[in-house]
């Protein structure tokens, strides 16, 4: 139970018109209750990702929904290479603040994060290279070139490490749950 002391009167009629206007009945304490609510769902604290043990307990729920909205998600969660379980369970969860990255977006941060690394090896190789040759030329200070090199390695280490951080956020419920594919039937 929760008790507020000190609300002016006209406070409380206010918070009774708004209860009445959205709930149908003057109540402050179910329109103090629904903001109290409201704010914690905006809280940074709700927004933290699930962990891999959050997305192993989970809970069955039956949704009865019309037959075209269901062709409609069906459609929409192919076009993400998505199944439809996963990506209905990933809108509720952006809804509330855990958004969970789709089949698509998994697919094109992994294929990008495979060519950086590949980006990231060409360049080893014109490192060990360079080095090389400076190296035969007496081992002269690094160039510029050299810096440069090192640099944008560093870079791309660093930009590949942040993929694959929003690849572990953003995929809790699709790696706990059979990466969201949608088994399908053999003819």
């Amino acid at each position: 139970m929760l008790r507020v002391d000190g609300v002016p009167p006209d406070t409380r009629e206010q918070l009774q018109e708004a209860a009445r206007h959205l709930y149908g009945q003057a109540n402050a304490s179910l329109m103090v209750r629904s903001l109290i609510a409201s704010h914690l769902a905006k809280s940074p604290a709700t927004a933290l990702p699930l962990t891999p043990d959050q997305a192993e307990d989970t809970v069955r729920v039956e949704l009865r929904l019309p037959r075209v909205a269901v062709e409609k998600i069906n459609d929409l969660a192919e076009g993400r290479f998505s199944a439809r379980n996963y990506y209905i369970t990933s809108l509720i969860l952006a809804h509330l603040g855990q958004p969970q990255l789709q089949g698509d977006e998994i697919e094109v941060l992994r294929r990008s994060n495979y060519e950086l690394a590949k980006v990231g090896t060409n360049l080893n190789q014109i490192a060990r290279a360079f080095n090389s040759l400076v190296k035969m030329r007496g081992g002269e200070k690094m160039p510029e070139v050299g810096k440069k090199l090192a640099s944008l390695r560093k870079e791309i280490t660093e930009h590949v490490g942040k993929v694959l951080r929003v690849l572990n956020a953003g995929t809790t419920v699709w790696e706990q749950k059979g990466r969201g594919q949608r088994v399908r039937k053999r003819s």
